[in-house]
């Protein structure tokens, strides 16, 4: 008797075929894995190859100063002409401009020479300085900010000297000058005594 073997149950057919999977499988696995290599190799070489781009290096931005409130600041007027008033004018610009009236003293100076206002200030105040000589460039013919700053210890923020045309005093002299009375004064008759 002979027996028939279906073609479905040779052992053979079966192996090949489980086989041929395997390699299939395997060959995938393959190509993902070295694809995934040649990837990750190719981005680690792209900033190797951007070895001639210049970085710019960016200065740290200044931080803000902090804002100064005008009516705090601590101002003080030189009358540097001698001329009667001059610092009071000062003094009303100023206030008008929003500084504390409470906050700026007046002075008269040793010697009224001073031909150009002169404004000196602390460390950080420029701001301020640029305000007061907007202010003050409608009063005074030359406003002009000293390069020198005032000492950390000053009892002042803001120094300011006055300036301009030199106050002349005028004396009079008994003499040469005559007083119009408006009363009517008596008139005493001198009469010569033997």
């Amino acid at each position: 008797m002979e027996e028939t073997i279906a073609p479905y149950q040779n052992p053979q057919f079966k192996k090949s075929k489980v086989n041929g999977t395997v390699w299939v499988v395997l060959f995938a696995i393959a190509v993902i894995v070295i694809g995934g290599f040649v990837l990750s190799r190719q981005q680690k070489k792209v900033p190797e190859a951007k070895k001639d781009v210049v970085v710019e290096k960016k200065e740290p931005s200044p931080t803000a100063k902090p804002k100064i409130e005008k009516s705090s600041v601590k101002i003080q007027v030189v009358n540097g002409t001698g001329t009667p008033g001059q610092a009071g004018v000062v003094v009303k610009a100023l206030e008008g401009a929003g500084y504390s009236a409470d906050n700026i003293k007046t002075d008269n100076a040793e010697k009224f020479t001073t031909l150009t206002t002169t404004i000196t200030a602390r460390t950080d105040f420029e701001e301020i300085v640029n305000d007061i000589k907007d202010v003050l460039k409608p009063t005074f013919e030359e406003v002009t900010v000293d390069s020198s700053n005032l000492n950390s210890d000053s009892e002042f923020d803001i120094v300011i000297v006055t300036g301009g045309k030199l106050f002349e005093a005028i004396t009079a002299t008994p003499s040469a000058t005559v007083t119009p009375s408006s009363s009517p004064s008596p008139t005493v008759g001198v009469t010569p005594t033997p």
